[in-house]
């Protein structure tokens, strides 16, 4: 295992990672029917899509990590911290208020009697009005301590976050995640805060971006993430099946099963990039790098208004994967769109 320096903002697989981390993101959300049990042949194919695209948000926290954990060495923290709001506070708070005025005027989930300054802020803060956005929140934290990493000595910096992802691996998920499952009735009471939650995904993006492992280590790291999905999928299988309900005992982002899947997909986009790296293909990434964060923003918004306007059967296999392209495209033309329209456009989508 190896350090090496880079640019990991100018990085082809990272623009990779996003488009793929976007477009899971939509098919977890058009195979939604999952969290709906069912005995019949739907649900057993809802659950492995559900597993497969479950790499989505660690690995966009992990891209965090990769491009934001060295910005002192672009921009101070004021900057950093402009430039955060600017692209994702604003928009959220705009689209989140978006989102309680279509309940208010449209569904009627909402009445204007019950709108209060309080009501708005606690509806905003909590995504209460566009539960999609739960992301939100975890991110503007790990946000706020990315300085805490980013100051690290350089010569130490590698060092100390190896420390970190190992600790905060074995006591915080990996304990807690096998006496769980085998159910041992042991409180486990030490957890390390600092890299507690999408922190450690913030941590492992930062690691995986800077350090090149040899052929057995990837070997390793693959075999890892094979047997995460493999105890993903079937784990949630078996034990729902016998609970007749969605059981979470195997999944949950801080859980071992997804770490060690999402590690190797980051991995394995990384170190096989190349595959993709022709002239077409290349630029129609690049030019979807661009919309990967409107597509967050705007997905939930067309897909409501596709399955009320065509009264889709939800347990299709034709919507649950089809419809991750179609509403991304539509996505993506909403966006050129609003963009168009000056001074307002960029920083509603940016």
């Amino acid at each position: 295992m190896e350090t090496r320096s880079n640019e990991s903002s100018n990085l082809f697989y990272i623009t990779v990672l996003n488009v793929l981390s976007a477009l899971a993101v939509v098919g977890m959300h058009t195979n939604g029917c999952f969290w709906q049990f069912s005995r019949e042949h739907w649900w057993f194919t809802a659950n492995i899509i559900e597993s497969v695209f479950y790499f989505a948000v660690p690995v966009f926290f992990m891209i965090t990590g990769a491009t934001l954990l060295d910005y002192t060495k672009r921009c101070d923290t004021k900057t950093f911290f402009i430039r955060r709001l600017k692209k994702t506070v604003l928009p959220f708070v705009f689209w989140s208020l978006v989102s309680m005025v279509l309940q208010i005027v449209f569904s009627k989930n909402i009445s204007w009697g019950i709108v209060t300054i309080g009501y708005v802020i606690d509806g905003v803060l909590n995504t209460k009005f566009n539960s999609v956005y739960w992301f939100f929140p975890p991110l503007f934290g790990v946000y706020l301590s990315i300085p805490l990493f980013a100051c690290l000595e350089e010569s130490k910096k590698i060092a100390v976050l190896k420390y970190l992802a190992g600790s905060c691996f074995l006591l915080n998920c990996l304990i807690p995640f096998l006496l769980t499952v085998f159910k041992i009735k042991i409180h486990f009471p030490i957890v390390i805060a600092v890299g507690s939650g999408y922190l450690l995904y913030l941590i492992l993006g930062y690691l995986f971006n800077r350090l090149d492992f040899s052929k057995k280590e990837k070997r390793i790291i693959y075999l890892l993430a094979f047997l995460g999905l493999l105890v993903h999928v079937c784990g949630t299988y078996f034990i729902s099946m016998e609970a007749g309900k969605v059981l979470r005992t195997y999944k949950d982002y801080n859980n071992v099963p997804c770490i060690l899947y999402s590690l190797g997909i980051f991995l394995f986009v990384k170190e096989n990039v190349h595959w993709l790296n022709t002239a077409s293909l290349k630029w129609v990434l690049e030019r979807l790098k661009d919309y990967t964060f409107a597509i967050y923003l705007l997905h939930w918004f067309v897909m409501q208004s596709l399955l009320k306007a065509f009264h889709i059967d939800t347990h299709s296999i034709v919507y649950r994967l089809g419809g991750i392209f179609i509403v991304s495209f539509i996505c993506v033309c909403i966006t050129w769109v609003i963009r168009k329209i000056p001074w307002i456009g960029r920083r509603i989508l940016p």
